[in-house]
């Protein structure tokens, strides 16, 4: 039988097809799901949703001169189609493909894979995939909006949601939150959930459709801006949410209406909404860069708030290198709106392993002992027993430090870097340089498509005369 992952590698490396015309890696992965939607739609048992004149049939049969006037007709019809759906996928889409013999090699190509196989293993996981691939070559773009699938997988076996409740993401990017969440509560036969979220980027929330429509799920993703958007109401029961790293900027005064402490910090704004979104006795976890756990001024107010009118009763410090997008260090926020803190306890998942990246990935296994500490209760409540990589401090430790929560690395002799630690951190330098060339590469090319090319950074040479 075809592997999900034999399909994904096979429908990845046909981005080779586009390279040359300075098609991206974003913008194959959204050629790729315009047309994914049309030649699946019959095994998703929505064919009848698309105008007949629109399907992959016409569009297959198609003489190679004619793909590309077939295909951008498709996607101006669809774009209109009566299907919400339809039309929310497509929504002003166009292709940047412009040869037509280039596309129709690919959808050949995308013709000839066994999809019947590959839908008894999972059409949803051979799409993810696709957006893993995304992230992995495209680092500095699209990788802001994945984060890696065992971070999301443990998040949702602690918190635990259950058939009717609703699961909030306020910065959605590909919906890999929302489909894990909503494959928990099936594979627990706990009902259905009401998944919610909003994408700022129109691409990205194409993505996060597809994503969702693959696994068989619905929900309800908006193309907005977050930030700009009162709490949730009525309030969610569950939060999971990664929000984009390193924005800042000036906030509109809109914004600014619903923040308790206005900030450009976006990723502190983004906290704000969150708790303030997060219904009675819900919770939440939040991936955040570790200067929110000690810089002063609007952070420390906001850890305050967190401390003493919700229940912050675990932060877990990830490993670095497993963020696609970035080699900043992170943490996971544990929130319940349940009570106040009486302390907090701390997770260790940074010292003391490998070193992640391209050759050592994270995995399952890598969480499992945190996913056990954790405990049984979603809410954080089950007993729990400290050890060398879980500790405890009590409410007032941490008011006495300055409300700083940066306390999950203790200096062990396991805390400083081993021969071999150094070894794969090297590894990992050497991958992210080549990541960087590629990226430049990339944009080489399409810049020469424009006819334009990148200024010289030659340093002049000095000559002794």
């Amino acid at each position: 039988m075809q592997d999900t992952s034999d399909v994904t590698r096979r429908l990845w490396s046909l981005c080779s097809v586009l390279r040359d015309e300075g098609v991206t890696y974003h913008e194959y992965l959204n050629e790729l799901s315009y047309l994914l939607f049309l030649k699946l739609a019959d095994e998703l048992k929505i064919e009848q949703l698309i105008p007949r004149e629109s399907r992959w049939q016409a569009l297959r049969s198609a003489p190679p001169s004619e793909a590309l006037a077939t295909y951008e007709q498709t996607l101006v019809s669809l774009s209109t189609a009566k299907s919400q759906i339809v039309r929310e996928i497509y929504a002003d889409s166009s292709t940047q493909v412009r040869n037509s013999a280039s596309l129709h090699k690919l959808i050949s190509e995308i013709d000839s894979i066994d999809w019947y196989r590959a839908k008894q293993n999972g059409l949803g996981d051979v799409y993810e995939g696709l957006i893993e691939k995304n992230a992995q070559e495209s680092r500095y773009g699209a990788g802001q909006y994945f984060t890696p699938r065992p971070v999301v997988d443990a998040l949702v076996k602690v918190l635990k949601p259950t058939g009717g409740e609703a699961v909030y993401d306020p910065a959605t990017g590909t919906a890999g939150f929302l489909v894990a969440a909503g494959l928990f509560a099936r594979s627990m036969s706990s009902g259905d959930l009401r998944l919610v979220g909003n994408e700022l980027v129109h691409d990205v929330q194409r993505m996060a459709l597809m994503n969702l429509l693959l696994h068989e799920l619905r929900a309800e993703i908006a193309n907005v801006d977050t930030l700009s958007q009162p709490p949730m109401r009525p309030a969610v029961d569950v939060i999971l949410t990664n929000p984009p790293f390193g924005l800042k900027g000036s906030l509109s005064a809109e914004q600014k209406k619903q923040l308790d402490f206005p900030t450009s910090n976006k990723q502190l704004a983004f906290i704000q909404h969150c708790y303030k979104s997060l219904a009675k006795n819900g919770r939440a976890a939040i991936v955040i860069p570790d200067n929110v756990l000690f810089e002063s001024g609007v952070a420390c107010s906001i850890r305050k708030v967190l401390l003493d009118k919700f229940r912050l009763h675990t932060v877990l410090s990830l490993p670095t290198g497993i963020f696609y997008a970035t080699g900043i260090r992170t943490s996971v926020l544990f929130v319940s709106n349940d009570g106040e803190s009486d302390g907090t306890w701390f997770y260790n998942l940074r010292n003391g392993g490998p070193t992640y990246g391209k050759r050592r990935q994270l995995t399952d296994r890598d969480l499992d002992d945190f996913v056990t500490a954790y405990g049984d209760d979603p809410n954080g409540r089950s007993p729990r027993q400290p050890s060398e990589r879980f500790h405890y401090l009590t409410r007032e430790e941490i008011a006495a430090d300055g409300e700083r929560l940066d306390k999950a690395e203790k200096f062990t002799n396991d805390s400083l870097p081993q021969p071999g630690n150094l070894l794969d951190l090297t590894h990992l330098l050497s991958s992210e340089l080549e990541t960087a060339t590629s990226a430049v590469e990339s944009l080489e090319r399409i810049l020469a498509a424009y006819g334009l090319s990148r200024p010289s950074t030659e340093t002049p040479q000095v000559t002794s005369e």
